[in-house]
């Protein structure tokens, strides 16, 4: 099975990708693997189950019961196509793709699509870009690049019990830091915050870096906060991204249900999260450790 213009979320991790997979990854175009996939990997055939939240009428309550097939990262999966795709320490490229790697990852998507009944793919993960290793296996590949304040994810970095900052630079699984983030790390006393700080910095430069080298029409930028401002032009614009109609009745029915659902944690309650539990100087760290790259997204 030909599997054509797949799209790709990407983003640093704590930054809005799941947010914007429940607005557009229901459009009836796409298939996706869900956490039964994730469960079974190796057993595609469990993709049927995604058909569930298909059904007329009651489908679209369905997708947000906490029993329903949901659309997820599904790195159990990945990792049986490349075992080191869920934590490398560095971005992976198109010299990490094997044959067996490519066609490991072709089998599994065109499973998912075929027992979903699909004709596309769609899904999202985190973290470093692996934007030359995904257009090794699917060179006409399309990607989604949401972005969120630096400041929000580097709180959120330390908020999550998976983060592994607490062990220090040297056995974070996100590699070692450039010479002038070292300095910086020690400038703040070797900080947690700081340090999360400077692995949101390391992550947006490899996934803007990469992304770049993309060709225009390949590439959508989304901002977290544009898409939480107005998520039903964000969903629509994506999907006419990914050149996909969004007139589908389906399609609006979902977004009628969905929209709702998607609360911004940058606002509610006001001030957010990020500025009640940070204090002014750690605030003024991040702005100090990452300033050039919140300016480049107008955050500062």
């Amino acid at each position: 099975m030909a599997i054509e213009r797949p799209i790709f979320v990407i983003g640093t991790g704590r930054c809005g990708s799941t947010a914007l997979m429940d607005l557009i990854a229901y459009h009836p175009a796409f298939a996706w693997p869900s956490q039964y996939t994730a469960r079974r990997p190796g057993l595609d055939r469990s993709a049927v189950l995604s058909r569930i939240v298909e059904l007329p009428l009651i489908g679209p309550r369905l997708r947000f019961m906490p029993f329903a097939p949901k659309h997820a990262e599904s790195y159990e999966q990945w990792s049986r196509c490349f075992a080191g795709f869920a934590e490398p320490f560095r971005d992976l490229v198109a010299a990490d793709v094997t044959p067996r790697t490519r066609r490991l990852f072709h089998d599994s998507v065109a499973d998912i699509c075929r027992f979903q009944g699909k004709t596309r793919f769609m899904t999202k993960y985190t973290g470093w870009s692996r934007i030359e290793f995904m257009r090794s296996i699917f060179p006409d590949a399309r990607f989604i690049h949401i972005v969120r304040d630096g400041r929000a994810v580097a709180f959120s970095y330390t908020s999550m019990p998976w983060w592994d900052g607490w062990a220090g630079v040297e056995r974070s699984r996100w590699g070692s830091l450039s010479e002038d983030s070292l300095d910086a790390l020690a400038r703040y006393d070797h900080s947690f915050v700081a340090l999360a700080a400077l692995q949101w910095k390391a992550l947006i430069n490899n996934l803007c870096d990469k992304s770049a080298l993309l060709p225009k029409e390949d590439l959508l930028l989304l901002r977290y906060e544009d898409v939480v401002r107005d998520p039903i032009g964000a969903a629509y614009g994506s999907i006419a991204f990914a050149g996909e109609s969004g007139d589908d009745t389906r399609f609006v029915k979902h977004l009628a249900v969905a929209t709702p659902r998607i609360v911004d944690p940058d606002s509610r309650p006001d001030p957010p999260p990020w500025k009640q539990n940070l204090t002014v100087q750690q605030i003024d760290m991040i702005d100090d450790i990452c300033q050039d790259e919140l300016a480049r997204f107008d955050y500062l």
